[in-house]
């Protein structure tokens, strides 16, 4: 097992040292004895004994320096990159030094093979410029490889993007840290390198190469101090003094094997541990995600329950600038799941929402629900059923879309005789053995609006059948969300025509049946005619007389549908919008006037057969492996 090595060190000061030892010109500093930093006295001290000359011209530099000193580059760099009027503190930290590496014996063998040692180079630069600013930031770039393991020193000045000095905006906090050591784990783990234990959970003290070299050196030394007087002895105990060197010596290299083979071990029991600490760690945290109860810890921690935007599925959470969305229940994989509604990328389970906001994996260990009070949870429960809030809604309703497993042969939409080419055009449709439509708010005149919900449609698991031979289907709308308008439009074409149907389903039938005109959007009212869904009726109609828009209403043919008609008729002679009517002329709604006319009826039947068969067998299995309650309560996700 090997692993990646990224150290950062910043500098006030030391700056000569370091960019000696990287131009490895510390030696003529230990030939004169004249040295410009304590940081130059330490490296010729104890790092220039460690270094082979005859491997020294294998060393790269990636950064053109122009023959300047480190200290030349850094004033460089802050003078082209500073911004502020205000004068540099004298104490203030003007570059990182990073080392970049890996261990021994991996590097070795990545730096013997020279096409794979060269892609480990780039990918280091790559990160060092992605982390630290950009290239402009990196004024020493070195590779060396005259030491006992192949490393990169590079030195970066720590100028941020808005032009300031800052070393705290890069290193600052050991969550910045670890993010440091988990991103670069990540780019070395094509080069068989991985992250190694935490220090939270190993509690070991980071030994530097300074300590390292020091206590190798005092060794040495102790050693030259009991040999040196040995040919200052008798001539008569001469002999006898060097056998008993050579005895010694015997011994050292008895010591120095068994020493190798307790290295093997040592490494063997850590790489074990290693792995046993893990697992451990594995069945810890999928404890904690299973079983406790994300809205009460996080009630526990100060995050106060908003009940104005929370609903009694979902909570919205907040504690000063930091806002959260929460499930009331666990997922399908029995975790407690949440959303930042501040940052678009922070989303997971309670154990990232812990890690996020500092958290050891010890401390996040030990959580427990024992102790949590379940008041929020109570006051959650006695909620609307419906969230309010619209950055929940857009979230909530965009996921379940995005989650949609596609599919084009045999889906749910060509079991009902409705082809590819019909619908292939709008990306508010997601088709597999669910055909799931996206419902919006505060839709414009080209048909752009805000994600609200979404609804599904779905033949019946339990097979049920209609008069006419073909299966039953279910719709269903996302529980916690308001209710809104699908909208089926060509995003491409600027919208001429409206029409006006109670569901997508028949939206799509009636185009398939009447081969509309270019630039037609088609308006879904899902079978709700509440006061919301009225409401964004009316903006619709709106918008569409003061763009000259031609509205057709394609309602069902029975009872409830010629009630729809005249309600929203009514809407329209409220907003001076003249609209036609178009019902159909043999069948109850416009997909069975569709299927009707295929031709083809039984191949249908037979699809939608194979389609209700898959889907009994899917939820079967869902039954098997649904795992325990949480704290009673069994709610998956929608």
């Amino acid at each position: 097992m090997a692993f990646a090595t990224f150290n950062i060190k910043g500098y006030k000061s030391g700056l000569v040292g370091i960019g000696k030892h990287i131009d490895r010109s510390c030696r003529e500093a230990k030939k004169t004895g004249n040295f410009e930093d304590e940081e130059e006295r330490y490296l010729t001290a104890e790092l220039g004994l460690h270094i082979d000359p005859s491997r020294t011209y294998l060393n790269e530099e990636w950064v053109n320096t122009g023959g300047k000193s480190l200290p030349e580059l850094v004033e460089q760099r802050i003078s082209e990159g500073y911004k502020l009027s205000k004068a540099i503190r004298l104490d203030a930290v003007k570059a990182l030094g990073l080392v970049m590496t890996g261990s021994h014996d991996r590097m070795k063998e990545i730096e013997s093979n020279e096409k794979l040692f060269e892609s480990w180079k780039q990918a280091n630069w790559d990160f060092a410029c992605r982390e630290f600013g950009g290239e402009k930031n990196i004024v020493r770039f070195s590779i060396h490889r005259d030491e006992r393991t192949p490393h990169i020193h590079c030195v970066v000045v720590p100028i941020t993007p808005d032009g300031r000095l800052s070393a705290k905006y890069y290193k600052d906090g050991i969550i910045k840290l670890q993010g440091y050591q988990n991103r670069y784990a990540e780019v070395m783990s094509p080069f068989g390198l991985e992250r190694g234990i935490e220090v939270s959970l190993t509690g070991r003290k980071h030994t530097t190469s300074k300590e390292y070299y020091k206590s190798i050196n005092k060794i040495e030394r102790e050693i030259a101090t009991e040999t040196k007087y040995i040919n200052t002895l008798n001539p008569f105990h001469r002999e006898q003094a060097k056998e008993e060197l050579e005895k010694v010596q015997d011994k050292l290299c008895s010591l120095a094997e068994e020493n190798s083979r307790l290295k093997q071990d040592l490494t063997y029991t850590q790489n074990t541990h290693k792995t046993l600490i893990e697992n451990r760690i594995k069945d810890d945290l999928e404890k904690v995600k299973r079983e406790v109860n994300l809205i009460q810890h996080a009630a526990s921690m100060g995050y106060v329950l908003d009940k104005e935007k929370s609903s009694n599925t979902w909570a919205v959470m907040e504690k000063e600038n930091d806002k959260i969305l929460i499930k009331n229940g666990p997922n399908q994989n029995g975790h407690w799941m949440y959303k930042s509604l501040v940052d678009e990328q922070e989303k997971g389970t309670i154990v990232d929402f812990m890690q996020k906001r500092g958290f050891s994996y010890q401390s996040i260990c030990g959580l427990s629900s024992r102790h949590l009070d379940d008041r929020v949870i109570k006051d959650q429960k006695l909620l609307s059923i419906e969230i309010e809030d619209i950055s929940s809604q857009r979230y909530i309703a965009q996921e379940a879309f995005d989650k949609v497993v596609e599919h084009k042969k045999g889906n749910y939409l060509s079991c009902r005789g409705i082809y590819e080419a019909t619908y292939e055009c709008y990306s508010d449709v997601k088709v597999g053995n669910q055909a799931v439509f996206a419902l919006y708010r505060d839709i414009d005149n080209n048909g752009k609006g805000t994600i609200c919900s979404t609804i599904s449609y779905q033949f019946d698991a339990k097979g049920t059948m209609s008069d006419n031979g073909c299966f039953n289907s279910t719709k269903y709308f996302q529980k916690g969300l308001p209710r809104g308008l699908s909208v089926l439009v060509d995003s491409d074409v600027p919208v001429k025509h409206i029409v006006v149907s109670e569901s997508p389903i028949d939206a799509l039938s009636y185009k398939q049946l009447n081969k509309m005109l270019e630039g037609t959007m088609y308006i879904s009212t899902c079978g709700s005619l509440s006061e919301g869904v009225k409401k964004e009726l009316t903006n619709v109609l709106s918008n569409a007389r003061e763009n000259g828009q031609s509205v057709t209403l394609a309602f069902d043919s029975d009872k409830a549908g010629r009630k729809m008609d005249r309600e929203v008729r009514e809407l329209a002679d409220t907003c001076r919008v003249n609209c036609k009517s178009s019902i159909p002329s043999q069948f109850k709604d416009w997909n069975e006037e569709l299927v009707s006319g295929l031709g083809n009826q039984e191949m249908l039947r037979k699809l939608q057969k194979e389609l209700v068969t898959s889907g009994q067998e899917h939820e079967l299995r869902k039954q098997r492996e649904r795992g325990p309650t949480v704290m009673g309560m069994e709610i998956p996700f929608d």
